[in-house]
C-alpha cells in the first residue's frame, strides 16, 4: 500500500501540471479591473450592436477562414507565429524560448482570470442563439479576451526578438485575434480589452529582472535557430 501511494505521488510530481512555470506577476501586481474600461452594459444598444457585428463577421467567414479560427484556438508559439517566422517551432525544442513563452502564458492566466470574473461579461454564443460556437467553446468571462491578451504579449516579445519581422508579427496577431470573433467566443471590444491588457502586462514585465533574464536567453536561442545574427 505504501509503495502504491509512493508511486502515485511520484507520478503526480512528474506530471506537466506540477512542472508549470511560475508567472512573472499576478493580479496582485497588476489589477486590470482598475485600468481597463468596462465592457458595454448587457442588453444595451451597444451590446446589441456588438452582437450584430459578431454575427455579421461569422456570416462573412468562409469555410477556410472558419477552419483557421479552429486552428487558432492553439496558443503555442508555432500556431501563432510559426508561419511568420518561416520555420516550425516544435514544443520543447527550444528550452529557453519555451520557458519564456510558458511563463508569459502563466502570467496572462494569472492576471486576466480575475478580471474576467470581475467584469462577468457573457460570451457572444451564450448571449445570442444566432451566434454559433464555431470553435472549441469556452465558458469563462468574455472580457477581456485571453487569447488576444496572450497573442499581443507574445507579439511584443517576439517583435523585440525578431524586429526584422515585426510588421508581419503584428499583422498575424490581429488576424489571430479576429479568429475569436469568427468563432463566436468574443466581441470586438473584448479584443480591444485584450490588446490593452497585453500591452499593460508587457510594460509591467519590463521592470522584472527575471523576465529580462529569460527574454535575453530566448532571444539568443531563437535568433540562432532562425539563422539570424545575434
Amino acid at each position: 500500500m505504501k509503495r502504491r501511494l509512493f508511486l502515485v505521488l511520484a507520478l503526480v510530481a512528474a506530471s506537466p501540471a506540477a512542472a508549470r512555470e511560475p508567472p512573472y506577476l499576478t493580479a496582485r501586481d497588476l489589477d486590470l479591473v482598475s485600468i481597463l474600461p468596462p465592457p458595454v452594459a448587457k442588453d444595451s444598444a451597444a451590446d446589441r450592436e456588438e452582437q450584430a457585428l459578431v454575427l455579421a463577421t461569422q456570416q462573412a467567414a468562409g469555410p477556410e477562414r472558419i477552419a483557421q479560427a479552429q486552428r487558432d484556438v492553439d496558443e503555442s508559439l508555432d500556431a501563432m507565429f510559426g508561419a511568420v517566422l518561416g520555420k516550425p517551432i516544435a514544443v520543447g525544442s527550444l528550452p529557453a524560448t519555451t520557458r519564456l513563452l510558458s511563463r508569459i502564458g502563466e502570467t496572462e492566466d494569472a492576471v486576466v482570470g480575475p478580471a474576467k470574473r470581475a467584469f462577468g461579461r457573457v460570451r457572444p454564443y451564450l448571449s445570442n442563439s444566432q451566434i454559433k460556437p464555431l470553435v472549441r467553446p469556452s465558458i469563462t468571462g468574455s472580457y477581456p479576451s485571453g487569447h488576444t491578451t496572450h497573442v499581443n504579449l507574445v507579439a511584443i516579445a517576439l517583435g523585440n526578438i525578431v524586429p526584422e519581422k515585426r510588421a508581419e508579427i503584428w499583422e498575424r496577431a490581429t488576424d489571430y485575434a479576429l479568429s475569436r470573433v469568427i468563432g463566436g467566443m468574443h466581441y470586438f471590444d473584448d479584443l480591444e480589452g485584450g490588446r490593452r491588457a497585453g500591452t499593460a502586462i508587457a510594460v509591467a514585465l519590463l521592470g522584472r529582472p527575471e523576465f529580462k533574464s529569460d527574454f535575453d536567453a530566448a532571444r539568443r536561442e531563437l535568433r540562432a535557430y532562425l539563422g539570424l545574427p545575434p
